[in-house]
């Protein structure tokens, strides 16, 4: 009878998926509980919720600083670049320039929204 039941146990525990997945699935149900308890502590904090409410709006200005210092740095780049071309493909150059900052400036105000 015990070879029997250990048989089938081994059988049975080759059908189950593997521990990756149990882990996988712990994780999950962790980060799940630290969430529940990070959104108690917040609610229950009116100064916690105000500083939380400062920093994301300073993250977003910051960020927003960011992508303005990167198209002015791309400004001076794109007009140092074309200080140096020949007249002959300035413009050529020019529009090619804008329309890859076309996509870029449109890509960042998606995300930024």
């Amino acid at each position: 009878m015990t070879k029997e039941f250990n048989k089938r146990f081994e059988e049975f525990l080759t059908t189950l998926p593997s521990e990756e997945l149990y882990f996988e699935a712990l994780r999950d149900i962790i980060k799940d509980v630290i969430k529940e308890y990070i959104r108690k502590q917040i609610t229950e904090s009116p100064s916690l919720k105000e500083a939380l409410a400062d920093a994301l709006k300073e993250f977003i200005e910051s960020k927003i600083k960011e992508y303005d210092s990167m198209a002015k740095m791309a400004k001076v780049t794109a007009s140092i670049g074309l200080s140096a071309t020949p007249t002959s493909i300035k413009n050529e150059a020019l529009n090619d320039f804008l329309s890859v900052f076309e996509k870029e400036i449109g890509e960042i105000i998606k995300k930024l929204f």
